[in-house]
């Protein structure tokens, strides 16, 4: 970005500091905790003598040969060691077994469950009602990739990946809480930037490698003039937990409580300077606003943020929008909702992909409803605030621009991490800004620094996923692991935003559902390419698009998602098949048909074939399914739907023998008859 005209004689002035070295830092003590149970397992990683935990959802893994198994250890022969509870409704049997390239042992409440190496049939094994101990073994091969997937099969259901609703643990173990302490100290210093004001050169990997996060940025200052009020600008910079809670950006200028710091002010004032354009105040549409407000609640907008006109605690931590009046230009924020990271690249707003008509509908609902207001700040000085900007590390965050007038790293570690930005009061962090750091966030990042900072050189890309599912609020949206979405609990607030906006002349009622697919399987459903491509946002085919719902565009974090997800289920980058067999090809095609196969296309279309009955909708194209999803996926669907889905319309063909109607097509097998409908649709790939 261009950095203003009266910042450059300012830059210079500054002068870096040295670097001291670095002392011993204390690892905070765990307090013992009440035991506690929580959905899934606890894994522990051993390599090079050291060891790591942290929690799982699966017992699955894929770690390239050359790559380390976690962030803390390095790469080369490790142990994976899985504990938990699996529980059981009933008392009933099941078959466990094991895909892998190493070598897996399990036990299953203190007996002897499975062994790989053992070339014999897997027997039954009784699960009592409730909770059972289990713990499974996994010795990484000497050579090449290490993966793991641990199946269960019963005489109900076909063999499957064990769901992590079966699994829970204990939270209160202290190896686990020490781990999970660690991931949450690295990334806090990652996000909250600690290396752009201190200078850490020492620690951190050459630039895109490591830990992805340490490539977040900020928001960049170009146009802020034109962008945002002076009366918000000087709230926000004085203090901006008060008006979004979870903001990463700190409170730089420590001053009185209550009050709005003159410099505050005064950076206000030189950011409203700098505007180019005169602003005309333009009268809302209230029959625009109302359709905005459908919008808000059709699109989802509603499940990560709470309306505008909302006062108060918010019972799901929506974030909220009461100040959007009061920050935005009309223009800038029209702007904005048709490109969320024109100049903040990491920014967790993703792209909706709006028409213009549709920005113009959430741009008037925002502001028709907004309700919050600033006022009280003293009046800035515009020449003061330019000196402050340069002087006070904001563009250290906001323009790269290098740490000069700050301690390096290694300077902050004598203090033990006990004062400046991880002072726990006014005295203690003196000038520095206030990140409103909790108790435990401070005892985690000074966990991490005793810890040391290898782990920012390396990332684990599952690991990556995980975090970014919670910081991108995917659950919001999406049901996972048996909870609920956040947009499947607000039918109230839905109904009340829908209802207001009628629809207009010869406009159909758009179909709207919170049930969208769940994230649980996400990582074995679809293709790593596909999966890259659908989160950045640039898939132009929409798998369901009667839906008025999108999937937003998260472009940043594509990637690493893409690459994160199928390792959570034990799937590397690579997939392979051989060329569709011509005989199995032409089965296919009879049996997705309506004579003398299951008539698929009664529900699906397929390719550019319309389904032929349709109830409600349409089912997605069959014709895409090579492209998005894995076979393994598609097979296990097929054979038993409501295993992953209990609410699909989908029916069950197969029973529990694995047996279809349709005897004339390998004799009725399922498995071989999914196949071939399988290598049929393989050949509408393009």
């Amino acid at each position: 970005m261009k950095i203003p005209l009266p910042l450059f004689a300012l830059l210079a002035l500054t002068a870096s500091l040295s670097s001291p070295a670095r002392a011993d830092i204390q690892t905070p003590a765990l307090a013992d905790l009440a035991p506690a149970t929580m959905q899934g397992l606890t894994v522990t990683f051993s390599a090079g003598g050291k060891t790591d935990t942290r929690a799982g959802r699966l017992i699955a893994l894929f770690v390239p040969a050359g790559e380390a198994p976690t962030p803390f250890l390095a790469p080369g022969p490790f142990t994976a060691k899985w504990e938990g509870e699996i529980t059981s409704d009933l008392r009933a049997a099941f078959t466990f077994t094991v895909d892998t390239t190493g070598v897996v042992t399990a036990t299953l409440n203190g007996q002897p469950l499975l062994d790989s190496r053992l070339r014999i049939a897997p027997q039954p094994a009784q699960l009592q009602k409730g909770a059972n101990k289990l713990v499974v073994e996994f010795q990484s091969p000497p050579q090449g990739d290490a993966m793991v997937r641990l199946m269960w099969s019963s005489k109900d259901f076909p063999r499957e990946p064990i769901p992590p609703t079966a699994f829970q643990h204990d939270t209160s173990a202290k190896d686990l809480r020490t781990g999970e302490r660690l991931r949450a100290g690295r990334l806090l210093f990652a996000q909250n930037r600690c290396s752009a004001c201190h200078d850490a050169s020492a620690v951190l990997p050459p630039k895109g490698e490591g830990l992805p996060e340490l490539a977040q940025d900020a928001p960049t200052f170009d146009a802020i003039g034109d962008k945002y009020r002076e009366p918000w600008l000087a709230a926000w910079i004085n203090d901006p937990h008060s008006i979004r809670p979870h903001a990463l950006m700190p409170k730089v200028f420590a001053g009185e409580t209550g009050r709005i710091d003159q410099r505050a002010a005064d950076v206000a004032a030189y950011f409203a300077s700098t505007a180019t354009m005169k602003q005309e105040e333009q009268a809302v549409d209230d029959a625009l606003a109302a359709q905005g407000g459908a919008l808000f609640a059709n699109l989802g907008c509603i499940a990560c943020h709470t309306k505008p006109d909302a006062d108060g605690q918010d019972e799901h931590d929506r974030v909220p929008l009461a100040h959007v009046k009061a920050k935005w230009h009309r223009n800038a924020l029209h702007s904005y909702l048709e490109n969320p990271a024109q100049n903040y690249a990491w920014n967790r707003m993703p792209h909706f992909r709006l028409s213009e008509k549709e920005a113009d509908q959430l741009t008037d609902y925002l502001l028709a409803t907004a309700n919050r207001e600033f006022s009280g700040a003293p009046k800035g000085d515009a020449t003061r605030g330019a000196q402050l900007l340069a002087t006070s590390g904001c563009l250290n965050c906001h323009a790269n621009v290098p740490p000069t007038t700050t301690p390096a790293l290694a300077a902050t570690l004598q203090s033990g991490w006990t004062k400046g930005c991880l002072g726990a009061d006014a005295p203690s962090r003196g000038k520095a800004p206030d990140f409103g750091f909790t108790p435990p966030q401070r005892e985690a990042l000074v966990a991490f620094a005793a810890n040391g900072f290898a782990s920012l050189k390396q990332d684990a890309p599952e690991e990556f996923a995980e975090r970014q599912i919670k910081n991108l609020r995917c659950t919001a949206c999406h049901q996972r692991d048996g909870q609920p979405s956040v947009w499947s609990q607000l039918d109230e607030e839905i109904i009340a935003l829908q209802t207001a906006a009628p629809l207009e002349e010869g406009e159909r009622k758009p179909i709207f559902t919170t049930a969208l697919p769940a994230l649980t399987w996400f990582g074995e459903k679809l293709r790593p390419a596909y999966l890259a491509t659908f989160i950045a946002g640039h898939e132009k085919d929409k798998p369901r698009a009667w839906i008025v719902a999108r999937m937003p565009g998260f472009a940043t974090p594509a990637e690493g998602l893409a690459r994160g997800l199928p390792r959570q289920h034990g799937f590397g980058p690579t997939i392979t098949e051989p060329a569709p067999d011509p005989g199995k090809v032409k089965i296919g095609e009879t049996l997705i048909g309506e004579n003398g196969g299951f008539n698929c296309i009664q529900c699906h279309i397929l390719g550019d074939r319309q389904a032929t009955a349709v109830f409600e909708a349409p089912g997605p194209n069959l014709a895409w399914a090579p492209k998005r999803l894995r076979k393994e996926y598609f097979l296990r669907w097929a054979l038993a739907p409501t295993r992953i889905d209990p609410d699909t319309k989908m029916p069950k063909f197969a029973d529990e023998e694995g047996k279809t109607p349709l005897t004339d097509f390998f004799h009725g097998q399922a498995a071989e008859q999914f196949d071939a409908i399988w290598q049929y649709l393989q050949t509408f790939a393009k």
